[in-house]
This record gives structure tokens, sequence and C-alpha cells, in this order.
């Protein structure tokens, strides 16, 4: 369970970023899912993370904006827990008005 708040956390701290940034730096808003996660002690080199805008590709506003994370959760116990993998996704949307 605190994989996957982490995950999740992870995964909105990326929206965030991306929607400060409008969507334009997607190479930064992965640095920053692996920066926070990495805060939690997890192994950031397991997790991947992908950017995508869910209205055509276009990230400036108001679009959305979509942050997934996987991890190939590795148990303490590995003899006695199976290995499974951990899907989060957060999705944003920012308007200027």
């Amino acid at each position: 369970m605190y994989t996957y708040s982490v995950l999740a956390d992870a995964a909105n701290e990326g929206v965030r970023y991306a929607i400060v940034h409008s969507g334009g730096d997607p190479a930064g808003t992965q640095a920053k899912v692996k920066t926070f996660a990495s805060a939690s002690m997890h192994n950031v080199n397991a997790i991947s993370t992908s950017v995508t805008f869910p209205d055509g590709g276009s990230s400036t506003p108001p679009n959305r904006v979509r942050v997934s994370v996987t991890y190939a959760y590795i148990p303490f116990l590995p003899k006695f827990i199976t290995a499974p993998t951990m899907h989060s996704f957060a999705e944003g949307r920012m308007v200027a008005q």
C-alpha cells in the first residue's frame, strides 16, 4: 500500500510540474517524478514514466496532461511475496483565464 501511495503521489507531482511548465518539458516531468519517488527510498531505476496529452498531443492549455508511472515492485521478502507490477496515473488540466 505504501509503494502504491508513493507512485500515485509521484504521478500527481509530475502532473503539477507539467501544468506549471505548460506540458512542454516531458523530460523534466519524468525527472520530477523520479526525484519525488527517490525521497521514499524506492529504487527509481525500476520506475518508468510516460507523459502524454490525451487531447490530441498538444501541450498548450487548456489541454490535459497525463502522467503514468509503472514500477516493478521488489518485495522485502521475495521468497514469501510475489512481485507484482504496479501502475498509477494522474491527469490534470490547466485553464488560463
